[in-house]
């Protein structure tokens, strides 16, 4: 029937839920949506779990889940968003409110979930919250697998703020062609890679608008064979749209990219990620930090990334940390926790000015070598990629001179 196959505990427990609930009801208690259970209820009929007569007979599941599909297509989403957002309420009230079953309106808000949206569950109450949840609550750990010698070779970049009259998409394309040259295993974004609105920014921006910005990030963002950028979100910058719209920004920028062809964009989560590190022979492990913190930078370069390695708890401590924000790129390490600056794709911006903050412009590739007993990172080689431009502030955002690398000299 087109549907993929199910281990059989996930079909039998579709078919045991529509024999006893019907199709609506048994895809709410499944914690299902509809279309999903639909294929779940398909698999079973596959496997006989459930008779064909049963299932297309008087009371024919496909059909009663299509209606209902249906009744939630109709469903204003715009209206149940801001509904959302401006209260928590139980599903029975929404069904009430939406004139829908209490399965469709389970159905209803995780359509908006999927599109986006920061829907989250407390209690037997549902609302768009402005803060999505750490990865840690989302779901499991990402995985990393070694190259055969226990290595890892990673690209980073962050803080490429596309969107705005000063992001370095110059600078963004060299630092993949780093990455592709070397042959890294994959990059780590460590969030900011739009601009986002704010008041002090407004007059900073080529884009405006939240989905327009996403769109310009999917057109320039560079793509290159066999490379996965593997990104976190900012609290600040595309954390603002969370905050103002009520969205799962990273998740809202995968769909995004999903929807121009981009399938080398994975969102990693709020803030922060945590990666576990495996080394392919022996399967000991390690952990990677990717980190957006908050806060302005400190008087010295390492300063904040040394309070960052102070503050993990002894059997939270990563090997390795990748710290954005705060545009610099630097690396030091702080109780055995390698901890590197990231950089910015970005130019000094007026804000920065008047703040006195400098902007370290590039990126960098990092190799890690894990030891194959205890998973200990034995070694760690950072190469740093800077860039820089003649007179730049010229007419305040314009370049008045191509880039120019640290290698072909100044």
């Amino acid at each position: 029937m087109g549907t993929r196959p199910l281990p059989d505990t996930a079909a039998k427990k579709a078919a045991d839920l529509y024999r006893q609930y019907g199709a609506t009801d048994g895809a709410r208690r499944a914690g299902l949506h509809a279309s999903t259970f639909k294929n779940h209820l398909n698999n079973a009929v596959a496997r006989g779990f459930v008779r064909m007569e049963d299932y297309k007979g008087n009371a024919p599941a496909i059909a009663q889940i299509e209606r209902a599909e249906a009744r939630v297509a109709d469903v204003d989403f715009t209206a149940l968003r801001a509904l959302l957002m401006r209260s928590a309420v139980t599903l029975d009230d929404l069904a009430l409110r939406l004139k829908i079953t209490r399965g469709e309106a389970l159905d209803a808000v995780e359509t908006l979930r999927h599109d986006g949206a920061n829907v989250q569950q407390f209690g037997d109450r549902w609302s768009v919250e402005k803060a999505p949840p750490p990865q840690r609550v989302k779901g499991d750990i990402p995985t990393y697998k070694s190259r055969p010698d226990g290595t890892f070779v990673f690209g980073f970049t962050s803080d490429n703020h596309l969107g705005s009259k000063y992001a370095r998409t110059d600078v963004l394309d060299s630092l993949y062609d780093h990455f592709e040259r070397i042959g890294v295993d994959r990059v780590f974004n460590a969030g900011n890679w739009i601009d986002g609105e704010a008041r002090f920014n407004k007059h900073d921006l080529l884009i405006h608008g939240m989905d327009n910005q996403l769109r310009e990030l999917a057109r320039q963002y560079p793509k290159r064979k066999g490379l996965v950028t593997y990104a976190v979100a900012g609290d600040d910058h595309e954390g603002w749209y969370a905050q103002s719209h009520g969205v799962d920004i990273g998740r809202h920028a995968q769909n995004i990219m999903r929807a121009a062809g981009r399938e080398d964009w994975v969102d990693l989560g709020f803030m922060e990620a945590y990666v576990r590190l495996v080394h392919a022979e022996t399967g000991v492990s390690n952990m990677l930090h990717v980190i957006h913190p908050g806060g302005g930078s400190a008087y010295a370069i390492s300063y904040t990334t040394q309070k960052i390695a102070e503050s993990y708890d002894g059997g939270d401590k990563p090997a390795c940390a990748l710290v954005g924000h705060y545009h610099k790129l630097a690396y030091n390490i702080v109780r055995n926790v390698h901890m590197i600056q990231t950089g910015t794709t970005e130019d000094q911006t007026p804000f920065m000015r008047k703040k006195k903050l400098a902007a370290h412009v590039g990126g960098g590739v990092c190799r890690l070598t894990m030891d194959a007993q205890t998973g200990a990172v034995t070694a760690c080689a950072v190469e740093f990629f800077s860039y820089f431009n003649r007179d730049y502030a010229n007419d305040r955002w314009n370049h008045a001179d191509d880039v120019v690398h640290t290698d072909r000299g100044a």
